[in-house]
């Protein structure tokens, strides 16, 4: 546990360390994915407010945080993937696919704190900051198991960013309706995160109004 808690400490500080060491055997090998998803679980509680406001029940409220969380490492994963075939590719990055992803996933370390973007007022703030702190990780971590340059680091991730939404707004979009479908299936009524309809529902005291007037939300990648 000390050593997950190292590598988290040094991804926070941008040390190439954190990520190099990621790539021993045992716990440390799964890191990747273990913060991604924890991430991913952070940016649900954040978020919670839309299952307060749908009066999503108790038991159902905790399955679609986990179901969130694991939505967010399956997008993450396509991310990585894209990433690394442009790195690959495009850079002539030599690197396992799996070492990639464990480096971008040691990134999302700053994410862990995405819960505090509930707090009013500071949460936009917070969440500003942590999506530029993530940035530089991510860009620190590629260069430090690929040895390329800031560039050619910085644009392996924005065209792999570029590759996983087109593929979402394509080929993908039967996955992503699977996922919204999944989401409301946990929550028991199909969810609504539309800001002026979240508006309209709370002025108008209207809230979780059942499955026969809400619609599915958008859940596309912010990245």
């Amino acid at each position: 546990m000390g050593e997950v808690l190292d590598v988290i400490a040094g991804a926070l500080r941008f040390q190439a360390a954190a990520y190099l060491s990621s790539e021993a055997i045992g716990p440390l090998s799964r890191i990747g994915l273990g913060i991604a998803l924890l991430a991913g679980l952070s940016q649900a509680v954040g978020q919670a407010f839309i299952l307060f406001v749908n009066q999503v029940r108790p038991l159902r409220f905790a399955i679609s945080l986990v179901v969130e969380a694991l939505l967010f490492l399956s997008g993450f994963l396509v991310w990585a993937t894209s990433t690394w075939l442009v790195a690959w590719l495009v850079f002539g990055a030599r690197v396992p696919v799996l070492v990639l992803i464990r480096a971008l996933g040691i990134a999302h370390a700053p994410q862990l704190l995405a819960f505090l973007g509930a707090l009013p007022y500071l949460g936009v703030p917070i969440l500003t900051l942590l999506s530029l702190w993530t940035a530089i990780g991510f860009v620190v971590g590629v260069i430090a198991v690929t040895d390329l340059s800031v560039w050619a680091a910085f644009g392996s991730l924005v065209v792999g960013w570029w590759l996983t939404n087109a593929l979402q707004r394509t080929a993908g979009q039967p996955v992503m309706n699977l996922g919204r479908a999944l989401l409301d299936r946990a929550a028991g009524v199909p969810l609504i995160n539309d800001g002026q309809r979240l508006e309209r529902m709370l002025r108008s005291g209207q809230l979780g109004s059942g499955p026969t007037t809400l619609k599915p939300f958008d859940r596309s990648p912010r990245r």
